[in-house]
């Protein structure tokens, strides 16, 4: 009688660390997954808002094309474009940013904790003359590269920052074009990308 408790209990250990190994950690992103971009609101004087509780303002553009809040894609390289009307609250801000050379204060969320941790960037908005224009108006140089790292479905690094040599067009109708060019590696060195590691982890046998 012993011996059978022992195995079944044996037995029942091995399947839990079996499960716990292989099966997907719910904090854990996945490739694909939105990461919503944030920045603190910047006033009239160029400073940043905050809350009546002292947290800071943080907002997001709503993006045209999905009506939804700007968000990268982990793991996923490519350009993803997100139009602001001048209205947006986030607008404002980056034109206060030009205005004031103050770089923008964002976040990112690390994980998909229940409290999340956040990583913050430091992004810099950069502005150019106004084709035509006779003063010094600049509008939003709306092209920028975003360079991440994560480990294990975690973020741990990453950069956005302006692409001054190749701006895009101008404000059109009221909406400017923003255009942020994902660039994902595994891990904190420039040697693996995510890309080319899910490439291979397509063809790995796991036990069944």
């Amino acid at each position: 009688m012993k011996l059978t408790s022992v195995l079944f209990a044996a037995l029942t250990l091995g399947s839990t660390v079996f499960a716990g190994k292989f099966s997907p950690v719910a904090d854990e992103f996945k490739h694909n997954d939105e990461l919503k971009v944030e920045c603190a609101q910047l006033g009239e004087q160029g400073g940043e808002l905050s809350n009546p509780d002292g947290s800071l303002r943080w907002i997001s553009p709503t993006c045209v094309e999905t009506h939804k809040p700007l968000a990268l894609y982990y793991g996923r390289d490519g350009p993803i474009q997100c139009s602001v009307k001048a209205e947006d609250t986030f607008h404002e801000t980056m034109l206060r940013a030009i205005t004031f050379d103050h770089a923008l204060r964002c976040r990112v969320a690390r994980n998909k904790l229940k409290f999340t941790q956040y990583m913050e960037l430091s992004v810099r908005v950069e502005g150019v003359r106004v084709r035509g224009g006779k003063t010094a108006m600049r509008r939003i140089a709306g092209n920028f590269n975003a360079v991440f790292h994560g480990l294990q479905g975690n973020l741990v690094s990453g950069s956005i920052y302006p692409v001054m040599d190749q701006p895009l067009p101008e404000t059109v109708s009221g909406v400017t074009t923003m255009q942020f060019n994902q660039k994902w590696y595994e891990g904190t060195g420039l040697s693996v990308l995510m890309a080319n590691k899910r490439h291979e982890e397509e063809f790995v046998i796991e036990p069944v």
